[in-house]
């Protein structure tokens, strides 16, 4: 379930909406296009004037010590359950939806959640990961060498999106043969975390939720019959004390990993690329030293967020920052304000590959919604930084790039390159 469906249910009269925005609420503006290219000065606003209650019914956040604490905070849930007025979602006789739960590891809560997460957990450990970077590094070799830096080509299409769904691919035992559809489903699947107000958009999106949802559940009745060293084989055979995931919880986790592990992932390369492309002298110090690598992929977790919003309802009354925000009512936690709190990162709207501590940032969550593949996500984002600056001494944007249009997931569509100097030698 969407962001928007989670906050009021994809319904807000648009004359209504247009009031607010034009009253100033900061929900509300959340909404405008200016606010999608750029959200940061609207961040600053909530911020300023700290926990925000809109006339749309719902709480919104930027600060810090705010989102930090409402992230936490149990008595916060990240299920749409607890909303006033709160319809599940019914699918017609037929629809493959209607044979997973109803929620999934971002929308569960305790115990079930514990025991889900505790069975997804053994599949994402340390080693695991850790054995992953050498066929990552070598994919990611593959598509730069494929790549004409001189000639120059979309970062987005070259590296940032075919990368990551083929990680996804690889986890989930994907045939080669299916990634493309595979891709094309996923992206539009992860529109579903936003707001969405046209009805051909929202067309699209079920369409891609019905193909992806019935292919996975084809894909696990094969690794069932015939398992593999995939992770979705390793989902299926988990088990915890005789405790194992029903087929339902297996589809429903590889859809989970497939827009929290892809679409995120895309984001953290291409906007972490665009922001080192707007500091030449950091481009080329990561190309002479990739010791300093993982500290910049915190500050490009930190400065554009892959993730910039996420939704928690209280369950009970909450006194928050002298409000009290009552049971059942809806919390904007804005993860991009926080990771721009002044008062915790110095001169937030700069780039600083050197700043310190930047793994404060919270673009991977607090608490027991941590984000489970974080460890992935930084080591793709790492050995892609790491190959480009290597193979690139002097990258460059060939055009503006383009944002795509969307509020919680912020990334780019497009991101045209040319490389102005190439090595002499540069290792397939």
């Amino acid at each position: 379930m969407g962001l928007g469906e989670r906050v009021k249910n994809h319904v807000v009269e648009p004359a209504v909406l247009r009031l607010c925005q034009w009253r100033g609420d900061p929900v509300a503006r959340l909404m405008l296009p200016a606010t999608k290219a750029d959200p940061y000065p609207l961040y600053t606003q909530v911020r300023q004037r700290g926990l925000v209650r809109s006339p749309l019914g719902v709480f919104a956040a930027a600060d810090h010590a705010t989102v930090a604490s409402i992230l936490r905070d149990r008595r916060f849930s990240s299920s749409p359950v607890h909303q006033r007025g709160y319809r599940p979602p019914s699918y017609p006789p037929g629809d493959p939806r209607a044979g997973l739960p109803a929620a999934d590891l971002l929308t569960l809560d305790p115990p079930d959640h514990t025991r889900l997460r505790r069975l997804v957990a053994g599949a994402f450990t340390p080693r695991v990961i850790a054995g992953l970077e050498p066929w990552i590094r070598e994919v990611t070799a593959r598509l730069l060498t494929a790549a004409d830096g001189a000639a120059g080509f979309d970062l987005i299409d070259a590296l940032a999106f075919p990368l990551p769904i083929a990680v996804i691919c690889h986890l989930l035992g994907v045939p080669a043969e299916d990634q493309a559809q595979f891709r094309a489903w996923g992206h539009d699947v992860a529109a579903t975390l936003d707001l969405q107000t046209a009805a051909a958009a929202r067309a699209q999106t079920r369409a891609a939720e019905l193909a992806l949802t019935g292919y996975l559940q084809d894909l696990v009745r094969e690794r069932r019959a015939n398992p593999d060293d995939s992770i979705l084989s390793a989902l299926i055979a988990a088990e915890d004390e005789g405790d194992r995931l029903s087929s339902g919880e297996v589809v429903s986790t590889a859809l989970l990993l497939l827009v929290a592990g892809f679409e995120t992932t895309v984001n953290l390369i291409g906007n972490g690329t665009v922001a080192l492309l707007g500091d030449p002298d950091s481009w080329d110090r990561l190309g002479q030293d990739p010791a300093l690598v993982p500290a910049a992929i915190e500050e490009m977790l930190r400065y554009d967020s892959p993730v910039q919003l996420t939704v928690r309802t209280a369950t009970e009354d909450v006194e928050v920052g002298g409000s009290v925000i009552a049971a059942g009512r809806p919390v904007i936690v804005s993860i991009g304000g926080a990771n721009h709190d002044p008062g915790v990162f110095e001169q937030p709207d700069q780039f600083r590959i050197d700043r310190p501590d930047p793994g404060r940032h919270l673009s991977f969550s607090l608490g027991m919604h941590h984000c489970l593949g974080a460890s992935l996500a930084r080591l793709e984002g790492r050995i892609a930084i790491e190959e480009l600056t290597r193979r690139y001494p002097a990258l460059e944007l060939a055009a503006p790039p383009v944002r795509r249009p969307l509020l919680v997931l912020r990334g780019f569509d497009s991101v045209p390159v040319h490389a102005t100097q190439l090595p002499s030698q540069t290792a397939a």
